[in-house]
């Protein structure tokens, strides 16, 4: 894609889901393991510091939810990550080579290989359901996808300042599609491959509603390298 499209895109790094009500309480009564423990700290504990719940026994029930959904989440891609990469390489140069076809066909596999994760994903948006508000819920996803959405959304704003209310919405709709598959997804980069999916449908419907894509990225990059250099030549102020 173009440099310009790195504007919109960004990086993510955990991913999520839940037990059941009867396992929660064994697993909030039973010590953590060190294993445990580290999954906790690294994916968990910045979910929690973002929703700032205030709320002892609201947090109590979450956390163990999401400590044994990572660690499934995990055990699910020790088993298929080496499938998935291979796909997205597929996916990759089918895109190279302009293959609308073939990348279709990529991503089809790869809707397919997720599909046995499928069980766990609707289990933690049903548990995190009975702890949280939909807008609770709306922050866990983004804090799981590090703010993906609405970063990528103020991008398109920027780059297309004629965007009217009904394409904001078809692109919100597409961005928070690719949030729901990207929380599922193992790595910094192919949470960021499930947005370019979604991407390519966006910048396709921008196309057919009044949005020439590829000029808007040039007159971005440009506006943007004009306002870095007029940083660089406005001259500083001297020292008393």
């Amino acid at each position: 894609m173009k440099k310009a499209v790195l504007c919109v895109v960004f990086a993510a790094v955990f991913a999520g889901g839940l037990v059941s009500a009867n396992a929660e309480e064994k697993k909030s009564a039973a010590p953590l393991t060190a294993d445990d423990k580290h999954t906790e700290d690294k994916h968990a504990k910045p979910v929690l510091e973002t929703l700032q719940l205030k709320d002892a026994e609201k947090e109590a029930k979450l956390r163990p939810m999401l400590a044994e959904h990572f660690k499934a989440l995990n055990a699910w891609h020790e088993q298929n990550d080496t499938q998935i990469k291979a796909l997205w390489g597929e996916f990759d140069r089918a895109r190279k080579a302009k293959s609308d076809a073939g990348a279709d066909a990529a991503l089809e596999k790869i809707d397919g290989v997720y599909a046995s994760f499928k069980p766990e994903h609707e289990k933690f948006d049903k548990e995190l359901a009975t702890v949280l508000t939909p807008e609770q819920i709306e922050t866990v996803k983004d804090a799981i996808t590090v703010g993906k959405v609405p970063f990528t959304m103020n991008g398109y704003r920027d780059i297309f300042p004629g965007l009217k209310e009904e394409d904001k919405a078809f692109i919100l709709k597409n961005l928070k599609a690719a949030r729901e598959e990207a929380i599922d997804a193992g790595s910094m980069n192919e949470k960021s491959a499930f947005f370019k999916k979604y991407k390519i449908k966006i910048e396709a419907y921008l196309n057919t509603h009044g949005f020439d894509v590829k000029e808007a990225y040039r007159v971005f990059v440009a506006r943007q390298k004009a306002e870095k250099d007029g940083k660089k030549a406005a001259p500083t102020e001297e020292k008393e």
